[in-house]
């Protein structure tokens, strides 16, 4: 995964913002640009409850809020935040019929405050009142309507988001990375990359042309990512080069994880023009175990290592430390 800054955007190299990974970054996602008056036959739009992700793993998510829901850890939370430092259940928020939310701390380990500091025990929140939960993960309220909704979908897409494949891009992959290591290395579980790219991707270019590159990598992402696990994250990390992180899965769990997408890639039927196209990825796998690497930079070279051993090998097979 080469850190090139000066690699296009769509699918390239990002060269991730210089930060400790416990470091709390706080990203504003700015108001609409325009927001015009609607046409005096439209029907004025419903302002709704929402909380905004300005930090943590869901940044720049947004969340509406119907009704009651608890906000957690826990898979089966109706707001998931999936952060070291958040209880699996943390705090419960309410929507009265008044149209006012209401939050309230459920004895979480590492509280719920208000920025100026304040502790939260149970109390009406305030449109853009922003509340942290635990050491990393900050949460506005807003109060917009369906256009800004989609505004800050768009934000949050086109700051996280591969735009030819729509899963991660190289940035925030980077930093997801950093986070899960510095988690890994303090509890002391293991944590594992996969990098792999395509076989011979040029060739496919050259003969089919580009579009074709284009619609197989669209098709590859689609391909992996729908056998990889809720928790695992995937990214495009370079023009035909990918990357996923693997969290408390050992070296053999996911030496067979990488089988299974070397194999469900070679199984499947690529079409262009009406015509079968041959597909097959090559893969690393390094995995953090202890203190086994000490940097983030070191266990990405790892991987990238192994991915060059498996391609001088011959290609479509997977290296790692077990062989």
């Amino acid at each position: 995964m080469n850190d090139d800054p000066a690699q296009a955007k769509n699918g390239a190299a990002h060269t991730p913002a210089e930060r400790e990974p416990d470091q709390t970054v706080l990203i504003e996602f700015p108001d609409p640009l325009l927001r015009a008056a609607p046409a005096a036959a439209e029907p004025a739009r419903k302002r709704q409850a929402f909380f905004i992700a300005l930090s943590g793993r869901a940044i720049g998510k947004t969340f509406p809020l119907t009704g009651a829901t608890v906000i957690g850890r826990a898979a089966d939370c109706g707001i998931c935040l999936d952060d070291d430092g958040v209880s699996r259940e943390h705090a419960r928020v309410e929507l009265d019929d008044r149209g006012q939310v209401w939050i309230a701390d459920l004895d979480s380990t590492n509280g719920t405050f208000l920025l100026d500091g304040r502790r939260l025990g149970r109390q009406v929140l305030q449109d853009g009142d922003r509340i942290r939960l635990g050491p990393e993960t900050i949460l506005k309220l807003s109060f917009h309507d369906g256009l800004e909704e989609d505004f800050y979908r768009h934000q949050y897409d086109s700051a996280t988001k591969d735009a030819l494949t729509g899963i991660y891009n190289k940035r925030y992959f980077l930093d997801q990375l950093k986070n899960d290591f510095a988690h890994a290395r303090r509890h002391g579980t293991p944590l594992s990359l996969i990098a792999f790219d395509l076989d011979h991707f040029k060739q496919i270019n050259d003969v089919h042309g580009h579009p074709a590159g284009d619609l197989i990598l669209r098709e590859l992402a689609g391909v992996v990512g729908r056998a990889l696990r809720g928790e695992d994250w995937f990214a495009r990390v370079g023009g035909e080069e990918f990357a996923i992180i693997e969290r408390a899965a050992d070296e053999r769990q996911v030496r067979a994880m990488a089988e299974r997408i070397r194999r469900t890639v070679e199984s499947h039927r690529f079409l262009w023009d009406g015509r079968a196209v041959p597909v097959t990825i090559s893969l690393g796998v390094a995995t953090l175990w202890g203190e086994n690497f000490r940097s983030v930079d070191a266990l990405v070279r790892a991987a990238d290592e192994f991915l060059y051993q498996a391609k001088q090998a011959g290609r479509n097979r997977i290296a790692s430390a077990l062989g």
